[in-house]
């Protein structure tokens, strides 16, 4: 075969058959291990069918009651500083939190490991067991290391099944409108944010926290047993996968980028956790704080679909530089608000530009990865880095935030006290924008190229 020509691959029974496609570019060789890591993919039909879109349907459900759960933690932060621990700093309370995000991405590469293995089902029966069983027990807790068990720990380890196995399973429904599929799964979360803080807003008025918690409980675990209904394994064989595979950071994007997304999951959350007790060091009514996370995250829905149907033209890499660069300056930009209207307005403009910064990760490191095989170890591996960020990137900024303290009075003291968070998580958007440039431009000067 001509090694100028355009290499494209599918597969039908094993068998490698080389076609035009539009997902590869220039010339490539395939690694020895790319048709027995082929093998275990099934004939599927790619970028829509039946099947395809209700394995995405299934998927979006598992991604409201993870990232969406995450998304809603500022809710749970304000309630337990301000009336079930008032005398724990907001620090250690966000480790709470910190905890449940940094398990959500560190226990998919176990779960990428179960998943190689076919065992789809039992990961997914094992997520939801956890995560209601913890959910249920939040409602009970009344001390700090109990909230920190319960639902840091426990929902933590169920979300991190669920999580990736969102994440994992799309890829092998859709080539072409991977991105933009990826886009739309990833509006549950979004769906979640603007649900669950007015529903639990309303329930805590009515029923007490405890109650609003179990309602929520039920509510996700009903969502979940849908989906495990409807989700379809995709391996024709079962195999064992490496955790982990030292050679893999040799590949100089895919290691930076790896790099780049915990900076970045570091910086991204810290509004949704810090939110409502910023509006509340302000003065602003306790009801117009829950209706801020809510206008957060239906700015996040809005902004998924743009980022992710330019990604699939243009890749992944080349549209969350843009987009990290932007949430850094917004971040930076957050310390000089202090009124509703301009809350209201930087929080939506925030999670606009933030719409790619959780959906397209995933598929761009399936985009990095020629053989197929590798693909769930490479994405266990940098979940497992990133969960370092979502680890101590909230933490930090508390601890930020109670640095930032003067001896000043009224508004002056409440924008000093909070710069130190707003700076720290802008930082981290920063370096993160940085080691995004550097993996693009590496990438850019390699013969084997790939649409990042």
């Amino acid at each position: 075969m001509d090694s100028r020509s355009p290499l494209h691959y599918s597969t039908n029974k094993g068998n490698i058959q080389f076609v035009e496609k539009e997902a590869l570019q220039d010339v490539i060789e395939l690694p020895e291990s790319f048709e027995e890591g082929q093998r275990s993919v099934p004939d599927i039909q790619q970028d829509g069918g039946l099947t395809g879109w209700l394995q995405a349907f299934a998927c979006w459900l598992l991604f409201m009651n993870t990232w969406g759960l995450t998304n809603s933690f500022g809710i749970f932060e304000t309630y337990y500083t301000h009336t079930l621990l008032p005398s724990v700093n907001p620090s250690s309370i966000s480790w709470i939190g910190s905890l449940q995000l940094f398990l959500t991405l560190f226990i998919g590469v176990f779960a990428g490991w179960l998943l190689d293995a076919g065992h789809i089902r039992a990961v997914v029966i094992t997520g939801i067991v956890l995560e209601g069983f913890g959910m249920f027990m939040t409602s009970l807790c009344t001390r700090y290391w109990q909230l920190l068990l319960a639902q840091g720990a426990c929902v933590g380890i169920g979300s991190g099944t669920l999580a990736f196995t969102s994440a994992a399973v799309i890829p092998f429904y859709f080539t072409k409108r991977r991105m933009f599929a990826a886009g739309i799964v990833s509006t549950g979360s979004s769906v979640a944010g603007v649900v669950y803080p007015f529903m639990m807003r309303e329930l805590i008025q009515r029923v007490g926290f405890a109650w609003a918690v179990r309602i929520l409980a039920f509510v996700i675990t009903a969502t979940l047993l849908v989906s495990l209904v409807t989700l379809k394994p995709h391996t024709a064989m079962k195999k064992h996968a490496p955790l982990f595979q030292m050679r893999l950071l040799r590949d100089t994007p895919y290691t930076l980028f790896i790099l780049a997304y915990a900076f970045m999951v570091a910086g991204v959350y810290v509004p949704y956790f810090y939110i409502q007790n910023y509006a509340l060091d302000l003065g602003i009514d306790d009801d117009m704080t829950f209706n801020i996370v809510s206008i957060m995250n239906a700015a996040t829905f809005f902004g998924r679909f743009p980022y992710n149907y330019l990604a699939d033209s243009y890749g992944g890499i080349s549209v969350l530089v843009p987009c990290c660069f932007a949430t850094a300056i917004v971040l930076f930009l957050w310390r000089f608000v202090h009124t509703v209207a301009g809350l209201i307005v930087i929080s939506a403009i925030y999670c606009f530009v933030t719409g790619g910064l959780v959906s397209l990760p995933a598929a761009t490191i399936a985009n990095l990865t020629v053989n197929k095989a590798e693909y769930r170890t490479r994405m266990g591996m940098g979940y497992t880095v990133a969960a370092i960020g979502a680890l101590i990137g909230n933490p930090i900024a508390g601890v930020a935030k109670r640095r930032g303290h003067g001896s000043y009075e009224g508004l002056e003291e409440v924008m000093l006290k909070w710069q130190g968070a707003w700076l720290f998580a802008g930082g981290c958007l920063a370096v993160a924008t940085t080691l995004m440039v550097w993996a693009r431009l590496v990438r850019g000067g390699l013969d084997f190229k790939i649409k990042l």
